[in-house]
């Protein structure tokens, strides 16, 4: 992990909510076979209208975050990958296995930006409770990670925004300022309704 510098991993799980460890808990979701978007580890998911999984919308509630993927190819050979390549095709076109960290008391640490890869106005102390939304951003095809970010234009009370921001990530060498990393829980769940921030 990177910090102060324009480096985003997406959202990364730590701890939950009641300081208790994560363990690796995830659930599987349904991806389509052919669906056209990638998907990288650490980037916000949601459940479409037909019940598989897609890429998260800001300001809309999503059911998770994306943590790898299972399928066989059109080769039929097995994939297990920590991103989904845009249009892959599945043997049969049976839909692929998605990992998904979906349990809403699930704390994550994730860098901020201005939502266009900048840094923008740094987020504040004062931030702290307050709600934003995510920026989902360019994932690396060569690790496999998330770009998205917190976006930091958009922090509000509205109970809608999909992101509640708990503190600072306390690592050491992270620090307020450009492209720091925050503790954030996901606001808009599909499994809780987002709260208005405080």
């Amino acid at each position: 992990m990177a910090y102060g510098t324009n480096a985003p991993n997406g959202l990364r799980p730590v701890k939950k909510l009641d300081g208790s460890a994560w363990t690796g808990q995830t659930t599987s979701y349904p991806v389509a076979s052919g669906y056209g978007t990638s998907l990288f580890k650490g980037d916000p998911v949601t459940v479409l209208t037909d019940g598989t999984l897609g890429i998260g919308v800001a300001g809309s509630s999503v059911v998770g975050v994306f943590f790898g993927i299972q399928y066989t190819d059109a080769a039929g050979n097995i994939v297990n990958s920590p991103n989904w390549v845009a249009s892959s095709t599945t043997r049969g076109s049976v839909t692929a296995t998605a990992f998904v960290v979906d349990d809403p008391n699930v704390v994550f640490t994730i860098q901020e930006s201005n939502g266009s890869g900048a840094a923008g106005t740094p987020l504040a102390l004062t931030d702290v409770g307050l709600n934003a939304n995510f920026a989902v951003g360019t994932g690396s095809t060569a690790t496999g990670n998330s770009g998205a970010t917190l976006n930091n234009t958009t922090e509000a009370d509205t109970s809608t925004l999909n992101l509640k921001i708990l503190s600072l990530d306390p690592y050491p060498g992270n620090v307020i300022g450009n492209f720091a990393n925050w503790l954030v829980v996901i606001n808009n769940h599909r499994y809780r309704g987002g709260v208005t921030g405080a």
